[in-house]
Formats: C-alpha cells, sequence, structure tokens
C-alpha cells in the first residue's frame, strides 16, 4: 500500500497505527494485572495457611496443658472423697492428692481450700496453711454455684512469693450430703505460656495473642509497649472474635493501630481467645516488591510501544507528506499552480468516458493569451511569468464547482474542463473569464487593447460530430483558432 493511501485511510479513521499499541499496551497491563491479583490471592493463601498451621499448633500445646492441669484437679476432688485421706501421712496425702498433673510445665501451685476459704494442703507453696483466699473470685464463684465446672480466673497477682502474674484453674468440692466443702485449686503461671508463645518467630508487626472472654491480654508476643491498653473490650476486633470459636478476619489492632489477619480459636473450649496476627505489610511485603519491578517492567514495554508506535506513525505522516508533495508537483504546473498537461490529458479522457457512458454533456474551454511573445519581448520572460499567474488566479477563482478542472497546457495555453454543463453555460462562463482578465488592465504595448487580453475558444461534447477525446479536442482548438482569427479577445463557441 503506498504510504499516502494509508495516511489518508489513517485520517479517514479507517485504520489507526496507534490501534495495535493501544492493544498490546492493554493487553500486557491486563496480563499483569490478572497476574498480579493471582499473586496477592497465592500470598495471602499461603498466609492462612501458615497462621492456621501456627494457631493449631499453638492451641494443642496450650489447651492440652491446661487440660492436663484440669485432669489433676478432678483426681484431687475424687482423692478428697477417700474418707481416711486425712488420716495419711503428710507426705502420702500430698502425693495422693497433687500427683496428677504435675507433670504439666504450666502448673504452678496446687492447692485445697475449705469452705471458709482457708488453705489446707498444698503443692509447691510456700504460703503456710490457714492463709486465707476467701476473697478470691476463684473461689466466691464455687461458693455460689455447684454447676460451674472447671472455672479459669482473670490474670492476678500471685500472693506467693516469685511466682508473679497467674490464672488460676479451680473446680468445686463437694461434701457427702452436696454441701459446699471448698476448692481445689492450680496456678498457671503467665511466664510459662509466654515462654511456649515466645518461641515462635514473627515478623517484626505481627503478633500472638492470648485474651481471656473479658478483653484482658494474658500473654503476648512480643510484651505490650508501654502504655499500651491490656484490656480491648468493645474493640472491633475482640468483638469479632467473641461471636465465634473460631475464624479469621482482616482488622485494626486495638493496641497498636496495625492491619493483620487474625486467626483465633479457643483451645480446648476454654475460657481463653488465642490468636495469631500476622501483619498484612508482612503478608504482602514480597508481593509489593515484585509488583512494583513487574509495574516497571510493563511500564517500560507500555512506553516503549507507544513511543515506537508515534515514531511510527510520525514518520508514516513525514513520508506521506512527502508522497504528496511529489504527487501534487508530478500533477500540477510548478508557476501557475494549475493541473498540468498529463494531470489534464487524465481528467479529460475520464470525463469523456463518464459523458459517453452516461449521455451527460461536457464543456471544454481552451484560452490563449494574445501577443504573449511580443509581451515577453517588451516586458521581460519575469513579467510574462506574473502574467501567466494573473490568469491562472481568474480561472482558478472562476471555477465553483470542484468538477471543473483548469489546467495549463501550453506555454501560453489554459484549458478549463466543465462536466455537466452545455455549451451555451460555458459560453458564458468563458466570457466571465474573458472579460476578468481584460479587467486586470494589465498593460501590453504589442496587443492593439493597449493592454493583456484572452481568447478563448469552446466546445461541447453533445453539439458536435467527435468520436473519441482527441477529436473533443481538436474541436476546443478550432474555436480556439476561429477566435484568434476573429480579431482575438472574444470568445467563440464552435458548439452553437
Amino acid at each position: 500500500m503506498p504510504v499516502l493511501k494509508l495516511y489518508r485511510r489513517l485520517q479517514r479513521g479507517s485504520f489507526s497505527i496507534l490501534a495495535p499499541a493501544l492493544l498490546i499496551t492493554f493487553s500486557m497491563l491486563a496480563l499483569l494485572a490478572i497476574s498480579l491479583w493471582q499473586e496477592r490471592r497465592d500470598a495471602r493463601a499461603r498466609a492462612d495457611l501458615a497462621s492456621t498451621n501456627l494457631l493449631t499448633a499453638l492451641a494443642q500445646t496450650i489447651g492440652g496443658n491446661i487440660q492436663q492441669i484440669d485432669h489433676g484437679l478432678q483426681s484431687t476432688v475424687d482423692a478428697l472423697a477417700i474418707p481416711a485421706i486425712w488420716t495419711y501421712p503428710a507426705t502420702l496425702r500430698t502425693l495422693v492428692l497433687f500427683a496428677v498433673g504435675r507433670a504439666s510445665p504450666y502448673r504452678g501451685r496446687a492447692f485445697v481450700l475449705d469452705s471458709q476459704g482457708r488453705l489446707i494442703a498444698g503443692s509447691n507453696t510456700t504460703l503456710p496453711l490457714g492463709t486465707s483466699f476467701a476473697d478470691r473470685r476463684y473461689f466466691t464463684v464455687h461458693r455460689s454455684s455447684r454447676s460451674i465446672g472447671a472455672f479459669l480466673s482473670e490474670p492476678l497477682e500471685s500472693r506467693a512469693a516469685g511466682e508473679g502474674r497467674s490464672l488460676v484453674l479451680s473446680r468445686r468440692v463437694t461434701g457427702r450430703n452436696g454441701e459446699f466443702a471448698g476448692v481445689v485449686a492450680a496456678t498457671i503461671p503467665l511466664r510459662s505460656i509466654d515462654a511456649t508463645m515466645s518461641s515462635v518467630r514473627l515478623g517484626p508487626q505481627s503478633a500472638i495473642n492470648l485474651f481471656t472472654l473479658q478483653g484482658t491480654i494474658a500473654v503476648r508476643n512480643p510484651p505490650l509497649a508501654r502504655g499500651a491498653p491490656h484490656n480491648i473490650y468493645g474493640s472491633a476486633t475482640f468483638t469479632h472474635m467473641l461471636r465465634e470459636p473460631v475464624g479469621q478476619f482482616v482488622g485494626t489492632s486495638a493496641v497498636d493501630g496495625q492491619e493483620r489477619l487474625y486467626t483465633f480459636l479457643r483451645p480446648a473450649g476454654l475460657p481463653l481467645i488465642l490468636d495469631v496476627a500476622t501483619s498484612t505489610q508482612e503478608i504482602f511485603a514480597s508481593w509489593r516488591i515484585r509488583a512494583g519491578l513487574y509495574g516497571a517492567a510493563v511500564s517500560a514495554l507500555c512506553i516503549a510501544v507507544m513511543t515506537l508506535s508515534f515514531l511510527f506513525r510520525r514518520e508514516l505522516r513525514r513520508r506521506a507528506s512527502s508522497e504528496a508533495e511529489l504527487g501534487r508537483l508530478a500533477s500540477t504546473d510548478g508557476l501557475t499552480g494549475l493541473l498540468n498537461r498529463r494531470s489534464f490529458d487524465a481528467a479529460i479522457a475520464r470525463e469523456w468516458r463518464r459523458s459517453r457512458r452516461t449521455q451527460a454533456s461536457l464543456s471544454l474551454v481552451i484560452i490563449d493569451a494574445d501577443h504573449f511573445k511580443a509581451f515577453n519581448d517588451l516586458y521581460g520572460h519575469v513579467a510574462g511569468d506574473k502574467v501567466l499567474k494573473a490568469i491562472a488566479d481568474v480561472m482558478r477563482g472562476s471555477a465553483r464547482r470542484s468538477s471543473d478542472q483548469v489546467a495549463r497546457i501550453g506555454g501560453e495555453e489554459f484549458a478549463i474542463l466543465l462536466p455537466d454543463t452545455e455549451g451555451r453555460d460555458a459560453w458564458h462562463y468563458a466570457e466571465r473569464v474573458r472579460r476578468a482578465v481584460s479587467d486586470l488592465k494589465i498593460p501590453h504595448r504589442g496587443n492593439g487593447e493597449g493592454w493583456v487580453t484572452i481568447s478563448i475558444g469552446v466546445t461541447c461534447s453533445v453539439t458536435i460530430d467527435a468520436d473519441d477525446v482527441e477529436a473533443f479536442m481538436n474541436a476546443g482548438d478550432a474555436a480556439l483558432y476561429l477566435a484568434k482569427n476573429a480579431g482575438r479577445n472574444r470568445v467563440v463557441d464552435t458548439s452553437a
């Protein structure tokens, strides 16, 4: 396809060189978006699985140890039902009461309180017998209700030296007649649970939390910063975890405001909530790096494609312009800008065939500048060129239809092709041109009128006997010669 034709199709919009470039660009961007979305989804899935596996392992460890302590408490309750238990030697009695459950690394002190809350037996305790715990909730709750099984307290400061903050797991002791007979309990130092949770290596913005159902943060890895809240009851994240025994969601921490993926459950059905809170920034950190690299690479490719497309389009426009200029130079007269003889010959042959096919009239006007050789001799060729340009401007201005063809076909000879125009109308047209040139009053001492004039011959295809375009042209030339022989500065129509 010639460059000019391709460029014209670009201008008409039937084909755009930018369309393939845009399609390639949008396709690459779409593939990038799909790929990044899939990778982000995979990163989230991996984080979900890793959090779930870690949570399950921690829950089994923490829940299993607390259950083991509870089994020991149940064993202690059963042992207290032995009538002669208090007659056993102290060492044997301690062994019978507290041997079960002591293998748990979470168990601190195990002890028995009577119905008044006084310490009557204990294991690993430095507190003297008779010490009162009647004010502790793990005692009062069992005294008030016989339906409560195992009870786990809120974190509290242990009265035993060196034990620190602890949870207390307790069970009711019921007498033979169903009366309240006291409480068996065991402390669970929080440092024991913390040792388990701290063994897990986390990202700097992730955390593991153990909550009570009252929103108290019992243990946290990493530890709470100074001034951070120790109770988050009522926060959006904790409310979410209270609604279900197990689940996973993305939320904002009430402790430090970080967005995290929360995976949570209640270990061993205990009144505790254990969660693994993985920072979403850490989950998607490597994805963001890859997204940046992929995005930069694809953006560079898109820019390269569009740049090459624009450069190609600009080069196409430049070559089309050059081709159009060459075409114009090949089809127009360099002096006047009118059609040259070759273009005129092609136009008259085309219009002649059309008039024969459609039986439409076709008129031909041939113009010659009077005594132009004498003008050149008197005024010079530069002045002669200006006269030819002036005549061309008059002819160009008189051509009111796009189908009218105006050409310079010789040195001082011009032609006008008027499709769908009868001879009489062509004569009037030619007469207007003759008068307009005469009215220019360009001085010409070698012409009888004293200024530049033109002679015009007119012929029409429907009123002459012409079998081909050559005969039609000859008829126009004959009319021009008649105008010259009749005295010049006139219009002669041989078809009249």
